[in-house]
């Protein structure tokens, strides 16, 4: 039934049963006091001033019952809105007061209500989740923002490096050496371009992907050789072992390569010189893809190893590992990292190979 229809119906009833109220009133007071009036039909003048004062407090005794009626719910309602304007979301607190114990169901009056009361709790609902979004979507800009940062030192490490070796007065580099160092140094400018640009990205509660498919073989290898040709990596030792054939996986291109190159950093930068650094490419039974990169430094804990936001609290990692982690997994890949103090750190990442 219709809400606006069922309320004034509800109230016409209530105003008949008020009215009928009064009439048996009238007539039960004018039976004690006048019954001989009554039977024989004569009214007198006392008993029309009766009738009229009684009509007229009876009458403001009725409004103020339908003023109750209705102001009752309405101030509940005032109140709960009011709740919702604050950012409260839960159930008023007079919540189980308005319902039945037994039934569970409105009583009355608010029951005259109950679609308004759905339709508060439908809206109520719809506010906590926009603002459990828009939280959200401001802790993925905020990590986005500070993923970016830091890779931002990477190129800036290169640039760094290869603009001190150019301008190093102890060494005659030959013009095809100072054209190399220019060329890197032009590429990573490029690469610094690119995550400036990426700072402008709209995130709205994921990392946007532009997925195309790639050979994650011949990808990883261009990885491997960028990060080991570089100056502050020359006391390490890089291998790279992986399937002689093309492996199709559809992914991102500029964020998988952050993902690995990040990997590939953080096993140079909290490691010792002369740590041997793995790379594995392999295609598995199940059709998935699996990247491993393993070294033999110093490792960390197990207990970190189960929660990666503590290892990046922890400052074994920083935050090249979180990055990493969060770039795999937005492209629906699984990121296993296992290590043990001492015994080095091998850090696998699963994609779902593309089909050829």
């Amino acid at each position: 039934m219709n809400f606006m229809f069922r309320m004034a119906l509800q109230l016409l009833m209530a105003f008949f049963f008020l009215f009928v109220c009064i009439q048996v009133i009238v007539i039960v007071v004018a039976w004690i006091f006048w019954p001989g009036m009554i039977q024989s039909g004569n009214s007198t003048g006392h008993y029309e001033s009766f009738v009229l004062i009684l009509f007229t407090v009876l009458f403001l005794l009725t409004l103020l019952l339908i003023g109750w009626y209705l102001w009752k719910p309405v101030y509940f309602f005032m109140s709960w809105i009011k709740c919702l304007a604050n950012g409260q979301y839960d159930f008023p607190r007079r919540w189980a007061e308005i319902h039945s114990r037994k039934r569970g169901s409105l009583k009355f009056p608010y029951a005259v209500y109950k679609e308004l009361f759905e339709h508060i709790q439908m809206l109520a609902g719809t506010l906590q989740n926009n603002e459990k979004a828009l939280r959200e979507s401001e802790q993925m800009k905020q990590v986005w923002i500070r993923g970016i940062s830091h890779d931002l030192k990477t190129p800036l490490t290169y640039i760094s490096g290869y603009s001190a070796m150019l301008t190093n007065p102890e060494y005659q580099w030959s013009e095809a050496e100072k054209r190399e160092f220019l060329s890197v140094i032009q590429q990573k400018a490029a690469h610094l371009q690119e995550l400036v640009q990426d700072l402008n990205e709209n995130i709205q509660g994921h990392i946007p992907l532009l997925p195309e498919t790639a050979d994650i073989v011949e990808f990883v290898r261009r990885a491997v050789a960028d990060v080991s040709s570089a100056p502050w990596a020359n006391g390490y030792h890089f291998r790279m072992d992986s399937e002689p054939y093309p492996i199709p996986v559809s992914c991102d291109p500029k964020l998988m390569m952050r993902a690995i190159r990040n990997l590939l950093v953080n096993a140079v930068v909290h490691n010792p010189e002369g740590t041997k650094i793995t790379v594995r490419v392999a295609l598995l039974q199940d059709g998935m893809t699996e990247i491993r990169i393993e070294d033999n430094g110093i490792g960390f804990s197990e207990t970190l190893v189960k929660n990666t936001a503590e290892i990046t609290s922890s400052g074994r990692s920083g935050l090249g590992l979180s990055i990493a982690k969060q770039l795999i997994e937005a492209h629906g890949g699984q990121f296993i990292v296992a290590s043990k103090p001492g015994e080095g750190t091998s850090l696998s990442i699963r994609l779902q190979a593309a089909q050829s």
